[in-house]
């Protein structure tokens, strides 16, 4: 089978001269540094790549070298050259030890290179080329070390014998330091015994697995990280540069910054100053100083696990790849470097009386700062920057006599328009090129205090005030055109507001208030009337939304994006035949108090608080600003600069403890934006389960992959040319991990989602094929049921961990109605019970159905739209009808639990195939003839003894060239091909994936291998 698309951990990283080299599974990706195009090498292993060592071979204008790529017991000799910026590679031999390597490096020679293999043996390998005898390697001498334990990371320093180092860690926390070539190397020849060498050093380091060791002998400093999630610095202290017979280590100090296993750290050096860097399981990047001072921590790898890094010294950027396969780039010359990205200051209170502070300030533009004082005064000052570095200059404040003193409840601004709200009284203020503020509006509008004021346009503005009233003006003479009236509580005015007009001339305006509620209007601008349509009650929790932007116009729906303080964004749609408005998807962001949006070149940032700190956030990028502040603030505000290389600076400015504060700080580098890579197109855990949806119409022709897994997440991801994965969307309707996904395809365009996970939860959503928009639609959990007065269920209480782990679903139409239908879910539940939840059309809850199953079940399926087929962990399978009778046939396929099970009915002959894969690491086939009368027939049954080496967890059924065949794959990572008349099987394929789940077939033949990663294969 031929490899389409691999996507698995990326474990191996290596920088070229203009390129990037990773391993990611058993292949190898080639990324251009500048452009970070993706190539796929020819060459790869049979297992992952662990790890790439590379010699360079050429000068400044040609280059070339060798690479060694080693997996498991695999090692891999290349070579490559580099001309008019291409490069081309060579395999040059390969071969396999009887033991993992762990670390391999070239010596002053390229042709010999060393390995040292997991249980500390040190290999020297010499490369010859022969035109008898073909290229090949040869062991020309070894050398072990005494001590045997299994090492989990080293590292070998040194090109020559007499320099030689080998520097390992172990499972116990223990730091191994020994030469193994001392003297003469001649001596240890491969036809003598292997000599064994003493320790130099064993040093208790850690208090769990060393996973990492760098040393750097420019600094005598050596770091070690650990599942400890720590980072250790150690100084290396020998009696002579040139010999390590007399060794000393000396902890200088420990770092922890991390919250899981610390999978890699390295020095970096800088300007003759040294840094630590390391990368973890929590997919944070640290950046230590030589005293084990935190200097950085940011989350680069979305969510994934960091295996490795490299660093680039002429760009000062870290390249970082994961658990996903991304390559990620991070620039950290603002953080290693003397110069800041940020700066910061208060602004001076001069000309302001005294006990006078600035109470509430905004930006007019990126120079203007204007603010009103606690008497009640309006200022304004100039904020000058300060090339290079971009400081802060305040100005004296200066009076504007315009603004009649009034106490101030509400100042807003926008495009040069400056709001001034109190008890009764609006003023409205514009600032012109000529540095004059000149008044638009002052006069009392309100009987009570204006709490709220929104900008719906430049010359639209609604106004809200304690009692719930809310005016509604517009035009040029700002008079009052729409008169609403807000529910009664305790704050009942507004947090944000937009005004809509549809394509069909429909003017809505969307309102959210203190109790939470978001409320639709209809917009009569004729008779000057607000009709209220619809509510939908704390979306965002009982604060309301605190923005909304208008995402797209439709003829027929209106889609709003909405956030607030829960932590979400929301994706609302407005039906405009029906008047109503519905919440669709829910995308959590990491930002707990979402206050604002800003798009630059099609990416949305969000701004906004976390804990104490103002953040922006981007879902591509993650985050790109972290300012400490205090917490949210209700007086802040913010402008957006550039400067001369198109760099994006944030200015934000905020009142503390009667301060003004400004600070600056770089945004992001439209240039360095366009050479990232994207998000995570796949899972960031193990997808557990998926289905393929196939788009075969006159408009298009492509694969959608429906996938759920361990993160949580429903993924909908399109298969695009050239053989990339392209996400779609996502869902986060679950609360535990996801276990069971069927998609029903209801209408050419549109697909129902049923998933089950832990809690149990049973979720519906609705995705568009079109759009790939998702609406959830139901989000259930299961409740006590009962059934034919079974005594086992009386006493039965839902337990809160059940988790489910398979569905199916059986679609009827009532009284031959399209839409009249009704949905009946069966559910494989982890407490041993079979569960039927009946749903109406629109998704109500009929009635919940329980049947003691006596075991956990793995796996379900539904035939004929009236049958059940069941399998648990006791390896039989059981069947149903759709009322949840047992029937009487009970086939024993496994002796213990069935991890796979797929059917395939033949409504010619009525006969039903059935093939599972179990723990016993067989596969079992049965074909049962189906009855009119609904009697069970077996026609034949047989069983395929360790077709595998491990457990078998995925199986399905392909029906080609007029003949039924099955595919299987288990945790051995082997691909079988079963042919199910002949009764045999053969292996087709090893795959990279780990921890496989599961396997689907799709129309255009192709293979989709999916766990801890997927792999696409083309059949033949």
């Amino acid at each position: 089978m031929e490899t389409v698309l691999t996507i698995a951990d990326s474990i191996a990283i290596k920088l070229l001269r203009g390129a990037i080299l990773t391993g990611v599974g058993n292949e190898l990706h080639l990324y251009s540094s500048k452009t970070c195009n993706r190539t796929v090498l020819a060459q790869r292993l049979r297992a992952k790549v662990h790890g790439i060592t590379e010699v360079s071979l050429g000068n400044i204008e040609t280059e070339g070298g060798k690479i060694i790529v080693h997996g498991e017991k695999e090692c891999m000799l290349m070579e490559y050259d580099y001309t008019d910026n291409e490069y081309t590679f060579r395999e040059l031999n390969r071969f396999q030890l009887s033991d993992w390597i762990s670390s391999a490096s070239f010596l002053q020679d390229s042709n010999e290179f060393m390995l040292l293999t997991a249980h500390s043996v040190v290999l020297r390998i010499l490369y010859e080329e022969s035109k008898d005898r073909g290229n090949s390697c040869r062991i020309i001498s070894m050398c072990s070390s005494s001590d045997k334990s299994t090492l989990y990371c080293s590292h070998i320093h040194g090109r020559s014998f007499d320099d030689l180092v080998i520097f390992a860690g172990n499972a116990f926390g223990e730091l191994l330091i020994w030469q193994p070539f001392k003297g003469n190397s001649s001596s240890h020849k491969i036809d003598c015994k292997t000599t064994q060498v003493e320790l130099m050093c064993r040093q208790p380091a850690h208090n769990g697995v060393i996973f990492s060791i760098d040393y750097n002998d420019e600094f005598d400093l050596l770091t070690t990280t650990s599942d400890d999630r720590s980072i250790r610095f150690w100084k290396v202290e020998r009696k002579t540069n040139h010999s390590w017979s007399e060794l000393k280590l000396n902890v200088l100090a420990s770092g922890y910054g991390h919250i899981a296993r610390v999978f890699k750290g390295k020095i970096i050096n800088c300007d003759g100053t040294a840094f630590a860097v390391t990368v973890s399981e929590d997919s944070h990047t640290c950046i230590w100083s030589s005293s084990a001072e935190l200097l950085l921590k940011k989350r680069i790898q979305f969510g994934a696990v960091i295996w490795n890094f490299e660093y680039d010294s002429e760009t000062n950027t870290l390249y970082s790849v994961g658990s996903t396969g991304n390559l990620l780039a991070l620039n950290i010359e603002n953080i290693i470097k003397s110069n800041t990205n940020t700066t910061s200051s208060m602004v001076a209170m001069s000309n302001l009386e005294p006990k006078e502070y600035v109470a509430k300030a905004k930006f007019i533009d990126h120079s203007i700062i204007v603010g009103i004082t606690n008497k009640n005064r309006l200022i304004y000052s100039f904020l000058h920057n300060n090339e290079p570095k971009f400081t802060q200059k305040v100005g004296s404040w200066q009076i504007i006599d315009q603004h009649k003193a009034f106490k101030c409840t509400v100042f807003e601004v926008q495009d040069k328009i400056v709001a001034i709200c109190g008890y009764k009284r609006l003023t409205l203020l514009k600032y012109n090129s000529t540095g004059v503020f000149k008044k638009l509006f002052d006069d009392n509008i309100t009987d009570g205090v204006i709490r709220s004021f929104h900008f719906l346009d430049n010359n639209d503005f609604l106004i809200s005030d304690e009692d719930g009233k809310c005016l509604l003006i517009e035009g040029e003479d700002l008079k009052a055109r729409f008169y609403i009236s807000l529910p009664h509580c305790k704050e009942p005015w507004t947090t944000s507001a937009l005004r809509i007009k549809s394509k069909n001339s429909k003017e809505y305006l969307l309102i959210s208030n203190r109790m939470g509620n978001i409320i639709l209007f209809r917009l009569n601008c004729v008779s000057g009337e607000c009709n209220y349509l619809h509510t939908i009650r704390q979306l965002h929790g009982a604060l309301g939304a605190t923005f909304f932007r208008l995402q797209e116009l439709q003829n027929d729906n209106i889609f709003v994006q909405s956030a607030g303080h829960d932590g979400s964004l929301r994706l609302l749609c407005i039906n405009v035949d029906s008047d109503t408005i519905s919440a669709y998807q829910r995308t959590p962001v990491p930002v707990t108090w979402v206050e604002h949006l800003i798009v630059f070149e099609n990416y949305e940032f969000l701004l906004g608080f976390n804990d104490n700190h103002f953040v922006v956030w981007s879902q591509e990028h993650d985050f790109s600003v972290q300012i400490p502040c205090g917490g949210g603030h209700r007086c802040w505000h913010y402008s957006i600069i550039s400067d001369d290389n198109n760099t994006k600076w944030l200015q934000l400015l905020f009142i503390k403890n009667k301060q003004l504060r400004v600070y600056k700080q770089k945004l992001f580098n439209l240039t360095a934006l366009t050479t990232k890579q994207l998000r995570n197109q796949w899972h960031t855990r193990s997808c557990n389960i998926m289905s393929v949806v196939e788009i075969n119409n006159t408009e298009t022709s492509a694969s959608i992959l429906i996938s759920a897994g361990d993160d949580n997440v429903i993924k909908v991801t399109k298969l695009m040319p050239r053989n990339r994965l392209s996400q779609c969307a996502e869902l986060h309707s679950h609360i535990s991990n996801i276990r069971a996904l069927k998609v029903l395809q209801v209408k050419p365009n549109k697909v129902l989602i049923f998933s089950g996970g832990g809690r149990a939860q049973l979720c519906i959503a609705q995705l568009n094929l079109k759009s790939f928009r998702i609406q959830e639609l139901l989000s259930y959990t299961l409740n006590k049921t009962e059934r034919n007065k079974d005594e086992r269920l009386n006493s039965y209480k839902i337990n809160p961990e059940t988790r489910i782990m398979a569905c199916d679903v059986i679609k009827r139409n009532l009284n031959h109605s399209l839409e009249d239908v009704e949905y009946l879910v069966f559910l494989c539940c982890s407490d041993g019970f079979l569960r039927k939840v009946h749903f109406t059309g629109t998704f109500e809850v009929v009635a919940e159905v329980a049947f003691h199953y006596g075991c956990c079940l793995l796996q379900i399926r539904t035939f004929g739209n009236a049958y059940v087929v069941t399998a648990g962990t006791d390896g039989k399978i059981r069947f149903f009808n759709s009322n949840m009778s047992e029937l009487p046939i009970i086939l024993a396929h496994h002796g213990s639990g069935v991890n796979a099970m797929d059917i395939f009915y033949d409504s010619n002959d009525n006969c039903l195939h059935i093939i599972t894969g179990g723990d016993d690491q067989s596969v079992s086939y049965s074909s049962i003839l189906v009855q009119e009368n609904g009697v069970f027939q077996i026609k034949s049954k047989f069983e395929l003894e360790n077709v595998h080496s491990a457990q078998v967890t995925a199986v399905q059924f392909i029906f080609y060239h007029k003949t039924l065949y099955a595919y299987s794959s288990g945790l051995d990572q082997n691909i079988n091909k079963i042919n199910v008349q002949k009764q045999t099987a053969s292996i087709i394929c090893h795959t990279t994936i780990s921890d496989i789940k599961g396997l689907c077939i799709g129309s255009s033949k192709r293979c989709f291998i999916y766990g801890c990663g997927i792999q696409i294969f083309q059949l033949e």
